[in-house]
């Protein structure tokens, strides 16, 4: 869309064709360089033989750094940038296409889930700390394959509420959808 995109891509010493890919979406207003930092998976990249693509959102109407997770007035396809990130990355490293997983911290875990609603062929599984779904995301919600999910999430988030607020799902809502939708 016009737009120049940036991400931080961490490749282990122990790269080689077919490893996997790990994609780590930062929280509203934070950015790629605070998740590499904060998220750490670089032990565990290196231990485990995985890339960690650490993309940068692009600035909402505040000017706060985000992912479009379908709500408000945000306009851009953040989507289709991470498609398009997944290509190149898969063009340039070789890595294991069957092997692509989403994680990410509050806005991010939201995108994450998003992802995996509207780019499961692309995603083998989720990981969300402190997001959840989006109001309205499972009316539209059809993955192409059962997807493992990972929620990580607190009772008393006082950001993310637990039991869900107007603009997003209760944490037990969007888990008794995934393994609903993951059994049927």
């Amino acid at each position: 869309d016009g737009l120049s995109r940036s991400y931080i891509l961490y490749i282990p010493g122990s790269y080689q064709e077919g490893n996997p890919l790990v994609m780590n979406f930062h929280g509203y207003t934070s950015n790629a360089l605070d998740q590499l930092l904060y998220s750490d998976f670089t032990a565990l990249a290196n231990e485990h033989g995985f890339l960690v693509a650490h993309p940068q959102g692009t600035a909402d109407l505040l000017g706060n750094s985000h992912w479009n997770v379908g709500w408000g007035a945000s306009t851009v396809d953040d989507v289709s940038f991470t498609s398009a990130l997944i290509d190149t990355l898969a063009a340039n490293y070789a890595i294991n296409l069957a092997r692509v997983y989403s994680t990410g911290m509050s806005n991010g875990g939201f995108f994450s889930y998003r992802l995996a609603c509207e780019l499961s062929g692309k995603i083998a599984a989720i990981a969300s700390v402190t997001g959840t779904m989006a109001t309205g995301t499972m009316d539209s919600c059809s993955p192409e394959h059962p997807m493992p999910v990972m929620q990580i999430h607190g009772t008393n988030d006082p950001t993310v509420g637990y039991d869900g607020g107007s603009l997003f799902e209760p944490i037990e809502d969007v888990v008794d959808y995934w393994v609903t939708e993951n059994n049927a």
